[in-house]
């Protein structure tokens, strides 16, 4: 692990990646929903910024972690797990996607997903919009953040009961705008 993340620590020239290795390599327990939250930012950004093959390795930390019956962890390895799901089914490698899709699903009660629903589409953009207005941008870039983490989180498995052409119009636009962050 250590190799991998020195190494895009010292090829990735974005403020926010060397940032998130540097506290992996800090400290890194795969029983921290903080330090696992780290991973699942650095593999985040790496998306963001185009960095796919860099991505997967990252969200390969965390592949072989099992459902302990805590979902705070498990977000962490379901997230990495849609993440490369959503780079495969782009690549074009719906088998391999498919694989994940059933194991992050295995967890999963869709039934509970409308609860959700004003969550992402009001509470997120309510959030947003009053950082942009009253505090630096950067807290906005959080939620934005947190907004397309869950776009994906929830686009590629499925059942979710927001379209994805919504969910992928959502995702290019937060793409788009944090990207430009260094």
């Amino acid at each position: 692990m250590t190799e991998l993340i020195e190494k895009i620590r010292d090829t990735i020239d974005k403020k926010k990646v060397k940032s998130l290795c540097n506290r992996i390599l800090k400290k890194c327990s795969f029983k921290s929903e903080r330090d696992l939250r780290n991973i699942s930012s650095l593999a985040t950004w790496l998306y963001i910024y185009g960095y796919y093959d860099e991505m997967i390795e990252v969200c390969d930390l965390v592949k072989d972690m099992e459902f302990a019956g805590d979902y705070d962890l498990w977000f962490i390895p379901e997230m990495t797990m849609c993440l490369k799901t959503r780079v495969f089914r782009e690549r074009g490698m719906l088998k391999e996607a498919q694989v994940l899709i059933d194991k992050i699903n295995e967890h999963r009660d869709p039934s509970l997903y409308v609860n959700l629903v004003d969550i992402y589409e009001e509470n997120m953009d309510e959030n947003i919009a009053e950082e942009l207005k009253n505090r630096p941008k950067s807290l906005a870039d959080g939620w934005r953040l947190c907004k397309l983490q869950f776009a994906i989180n929830y686009r590629e498995p499925g059942k979710f009961p927001i379209s994805d052409e919504k969910f992928d119009s959502d995702i290019q636009e937060l793409v788009s705008i944090l990207r430009q962050v260094k």
